[in-house]
């Protein structure tokens, strides 16, 4: 979930670090630090904070380097502070390592690398690594790297650099994220491709057991066991730096709900090829949605929706699947893995696991390139663009349109709706991003609703079917990014215990849609306001306002009222909707 950079070239290293780090800040921000080598030796400069906050710290054009890594931490190991922050160096401070990831092994490498005299100074798993390192090096860094490397056990992503060898930076790869981005006389190492935008587009993607070594004018892959060079193939991000950056906007989470609109387009455009991936799925007996966080409510629209054409399916949080479900899996399932990065850890790992029983794997993911892409059998990708804040919005809109499009060809292959009823639907969903814009061109009335609230320290959310999922992704976005406790629940669920929580004042957001169950949602809404509840409705005619639309399209609109609802809460109280507090945006440790 950290962040990683390193650079080599001709310019000013300091500074580009820095600028990547910004840039994958995202993936945590509770310190930070770099390392960079120069004619002097190693520079270490490293702090609790945020990226902006560390930078103020240090005069980079008094760092004369080239060449340099660095790190924007989200804590696993070891409380936030300047002594757990990356980058650790060994006793000696010729070997330097920034590291992502979670070492399973480090207290046995650790005690032994003790017991020959080691001093450790962080509480951090990562430090074991220069110190194997220095234990291994005889004339190669190289060498010793490689030899490091094989007895790590867990995951990570890996950049090293040394005094003894500072014409290179050593690079590898297990289970997180890694890439190299390629310029002319220089070269860009980053855990996700935001970072080296502004560099270059051209990019290898490191895969698992790979590892590298990379100069100014070189980039060669190789093989973590055997030490064979690899071929890789060059691949071109389709992203802009302008879709990575904020544009006028106060945040990145406001920038991206306005993007909404264009997320549901870009989904809709980017679906050719689903027709023949739901013929294939009526080969299978059973239907899993795996995924985690947000990505595991859109699985879990997915169910609702299959379940409503008579389809059996299941949705199931990846971080239960792998350990659980997984034993119930063979060559009758299927699985749609959904995932905004397609680095997600558990999800990674639940897909390998039902790879290796036999399962289809189709993946529904943003990031091409990314890991679930590549061990799929087939992709679908939402092609939202990149998405920076914390807290997912528009990916979920990406991914609701992809699995709903997906639902009804399948629906059709069934022989469960017809060709008629299908293209009707489509265009529905054709006409969301006018409909999208509609209720954003209401954000001030939003807004108003989120001050008047602002002080609230729980909410309830309820919904039924198909908006089961909108309430829980509602109550999600409200307690990561204002932390207060909020609470979803099926409607009808409401008198079997939640109901002894609610007394006068406290807000129930529910999620009405006009379809066949509305008295019965509004039998539940009258139940909290007998309570003296502030009812919050999401509808055609509710509090947060809604345009018609085809009550099985509703959690692909009725949700966007509830980003911008919770964006706000989180703005009045002051704080910062893109970094909530212990969350990091790509979760690629178990």
């Amino acid at each position: 979930m950290c962040g990683i950079a390193g650079y080599i070239g001709d310019r000013n290293a300091p500074e580009i670090l820095f600028d990547m780090l910004k840039r994958l800040e995202y993936r945590g921000y509770d310190s930070a630090g770099i390392a960079c080598i120069s004619d002097q030796g190693v520079t270490v400069f490293k702090d609790k904070g945020k990226v902006d906050e560390v930078r103020g710290k240090v005069d980079c054009e008094k760092i004369l380097s080239k060449t340099g890594i660095a790190h924007t931490r989200w804590a696993t190991h070891g409380e936030p502070s300047e002594y757990n922050a990356h980058p650790h160096s060994d006793c000696t401070g010729r070997f330097i390592v920034a590291h992502n990831g979670i070492i399973e092994n480090y207290k046995d490498l650790r005690a032994g690398l003790t017991g020959r005299g080691h001093k450790f100074e962080s509480e951090t798993d990562t430090e074991v690594i220069p110190h194997l390192i220095e234990e291994l090096y005889t004339e190669s860094f190289e060498a010793a790297f490689r030899e490091a490397l094989k007895k790590l056990r867990g995951s990570f992503a890996i950049v090293a650099i040394s005094t003894l060898e500072p014409d290179k930076i050593l690079i590898a790869r297990k289970d997180s994220p890694l890439i190299v981005g390629l310029g002319n006389g220089e070269n860009f190492i980053a855990s996700d491709t935001p970072a080296i935008l502004p560099n270059t587009k051209k990019i290898l993607i490191l895969d698992d057991f790979d590892y590298g070594v990379v100069t100014k004018n070189s980039v060669a892959i190789k093989d973590i066991q055997t030490g064979d060079e690899l071929k890789k193939k060059v691949q071109t991000i389709q992203w802009n730096i302008k879709q990575a950056e904020k544009e006028g906007y106060p945040h990145f989470m406001l920038k991206e709900i306005f993007e909404e609109p264009e997320a549901v387009k870009n989904a809709i455009k980017a679906l050719k090829g689903v027709e023949d991936i739901a013929k294939k799925l009526t080969r299978y007996k059973r239907i899993y949605f795996v995924a985690c966080g947000t990505a595991s409510y859109a699985g879990l629209m997915g169910k609702y929706l299959l379940e409503r054409f008579s389809i059996p399916s299941d949705a199931v949080s990846a971080s239960e699947f792998r350990y659980s479900t997984i034993n119930t899996i063979d060559s009758d399932c299927a699985i749609i893995a959904v995932s905004q990065s397609g680095e997600t850890a558990d999800t990674i790992a639940s897909v390998k696991k039902a790879k290796d029983k036999g399962a289809y794997i189709l993946s529904i993911v943003n990031v091409l390139g990314s890991t679930l892409t590549r061990i799929s059998d087939d992709n679908i990708y939402t092609y939202s663009g990149p998405e920076i804040a914390v807290a997912s919005t528009k990916a979920y809109l990406g991914q609701m349109t992809s699995i709903t499009v997906l639902g009804l060809y399948l629906a059709r292959e069934f022989g469960k709706i017809d060709g008629d009823y299908v293209n009707e639907i489509i265009d529905d969903i054709s006409n969301l991003p006018g409909k999208i814009q509609q209720i954003l061109s209401n954000e001030d009335e939003i807004k108003e609703l989120a001050r008047k609230l602002s002080d609230k320290d729980i909410f309830f959310y309820i919904g039924r079917r198909l908006n089961y999922p909108t309430a829980l992704e509602g109550a999600l976005k409200i307690k990561e990014i204002s932390y207060v406790h909020a609470e979803a629940y099926p409607a009808g669920e409401l008198k079997h215990g939640p109901l002894a929580l609610l007394e006068k004042g406290v807000p129930v957001v529910a999620i009405n849609p006009n379809d066949d169950l509305l008295e019965k949602m509004d039998s539940n809404i009258q139940e909290a306001r007998a309570r003296n509840a502030i009812i919050l409705v999401v509808g055609e005619n509710g509090d947060l306002k809604t345009p018609m639309i085809d009550p099985l399209l509703s959690p692909i609109l009725y949700v966007v009222p509830l980003h911008l609802f919770a964006y706000y809460i989180s703005v009045f109280k002051g704080l910062d909707p893109d970094k909530p507090r212990n969350l990091a945006k790509s979760v690629t440790v178990e």
